[in-house]
């Protein structure tokens, strides 16, 4: 039964991904060889005159914290060219495929689209984003930025699909740990084991140390840590830590038997000794205040402001899994511009403008500041060790902000994706977090088995 469903899963996605293409061919007409975006083959004026009148849209998730963000966008741009409009247009995440098909297939969707890590591949597989090397390019020329000294190395990571860019990261949501100071103390814990570049196995002593705390209160069903690993960038990390990769350079599945079994007894470890649920048994979180540890890529703001966690809580780096051949997560949320702005030049001026001023030093200190992005900047001038920047101005004296910033060489992306076609990635993405975060957990003597199914089912699902 699991067997059908899993094949009846992918048929389903197959049939939804082919009502938004042409014939299901993932080669679209006007895309290029390497994953479907359209050529570079345009040119932006940034010279744009202060008086310069339009409008421009930017389309959004529908919530206080996107609109609280691009708000602060809008307000810097206008405050340089004051004669353009900026509208703002709604989506919800659940509904984005669907809601920016239907809005690109008849013309009326944004100039801007916002996207993130997993569906900018979306963007990119079906034309929606444009090819923004040019837009690197004539914005170099334009003094506008210096691309290889004015960014972050992860930044320069972030955004592109073999090699090219459609997307600009407003900012790098690096994978950190989050703990309960209140819990660890009461726990017992070595405190000074907690510190940027700790060991996995340090972090297996912390939940040691409070797995015999909760089962001295009677706890059984909360649990030390909230690990997600069902989410890529926890998954991928572990994968590549222990020595897999998901696909080789010719885009085929590359796991092996025995690195599965060391990635799967991995996770098992964590099972066995009560660190994470096996099931659905788990009564604590670190978000309702009674998980101790929480992987997650989010601003101290976003935890500080709740009542239930306010100065209760640090953050530290994502614990180190093989030493030096250690990953930890990365990924971000930005925009893109819309591939039908090749075909109206005034209109591609205004929207690279604004995009051009969300990287700005200006734009990217307003979206910390009056946006409440708390996250690592873009701007390699405002790095942590640059007192003035805004992203952890707030926060640096009583919290440990460099956990965001630690750790550069064992970043990663979901680089394999390169390696296939973008039509295949949210489904591989799909495939390899229930292998690490469900098989791995419930099923560990089928896990591999699954998931080399599973990752066959994709490839084998659309004909080119």
């Amino acid at each position: 039964m699991k067997h059908i469903l899993r094949i009846f899963t992918i048929v389903l996605t197959v049939l939804m991904l082919c009502a938004a293409v042409v014939g299901c061919d993932y080669r679209r007409p006007n895309t290029d060889d390497e994953g479907g975006g359209l050529q570079a083959d345009y040119e932006i004026d940034f010279n744009l005159p202060v008086s310069t009148k339009a409008t421009i849209s930017v389309i959004i998730p529908d919530n206080d914290n996107e609109r609280k963000i691009i708000n602060s966008v809008i307000a810097g741009f206008q405050e340089k060219y004051p004669n353009v409009t900026v509208e703002t247009n709604f989506l919800t995440i659940d509904s984005y495929e669907q809601t920016v098909t239907k809005q690109y297939s008849a013309d009326v969707l944004a100039d801007v689209i916002w996207c993130n890590s997993q569906n900018y591949y979306f963007l990119v597989s079906n034309g929606y984003a444009l090819n923004l090397d040019n837009f690197t390019e004539d914005a170099e020329a334009a003094n506008l930025f210096n691309y290889e000294e004015d960014f972050s190395t992860e930044f320069k990571g972030m955004g592109l699909f073999n090699d090219v860019r459609y997307a600009v990261p407003r900012s790098i949501d690096s994978v950190i740990c989050f703990y309960n100071k209140e819990i660890l103390s009461a726990a017992g814990v070595d405190m000074s084991i907690v510190q940027n570049g700790w060991t996995w196995e340090d972090m297996l002593t912390v939940c040691a140390k409070v797995r015999q705390y909760y089962d001295g209160k009677g706890q059984d069903t909360y649990f030390p840590l909230d690990s997600n690993l069902t989410w890529e960038s926890v998954a991928y990390p572990v994968i590549k830590s222990l020595g897999g990769e998901v696909l080789n350079e010719d885009g085929e599945f590359a796991l092996t038997e025995e690195a599965s079994k060391d990635i799967v007894a991995f996770v098992q470890n964590l099972v066995t000794k009560r660190y994470i649920p096996s099931s659905n048994e788990q009564t604590s979180s670190f978000e309702s205040g009674t998980g101790a540890l929480l992987f997650q890529s989010t601003s101290i703001d976003n935890y500080q402001t709740r009542a239930l966690l306010k100065d209760k809580f640090d953050v530290v780096s994502f614990p180190l899994i093989n030493g030096e051949n250690s990953y930890s997560g990365m990924g971000f949320a930005g925009y893109a511009l819309n591939s039908h702005l090749k075909d109206d030049a005034d209109q591609l001026n205004v929207a690279a403008a604004f995009l051009a001023y969300l990287m700005s030093y200006d734009g990217q200190q307003r979206v910390a500041d009056e946006g409440g992005l708390t996250l690592p900047s873009i701007r390699a001038d405002l790095s942590v060790d640059n007192p003035e920047a805004n992203w952890h101005k707030k926060y640096s004296a009583t919290f440990n902000v460099e956990a965001y910033t630690w750790g550069a060489q064992y970043k990663t992306r979901e680089e394999f994706l390169d390696n296939t076609k973008a039509i295949f990635t949210s489904s591989l993405i799909s495939a390899m977090n229930k292998y690490v975060g469900s098989y791995a957990v419930r099923e560990p003597n089928n896990a591999y088995k699954y998931f080399k199914e599973e990752v066959e089912y994709v490839f084998d699902s659309v004909v080119s």
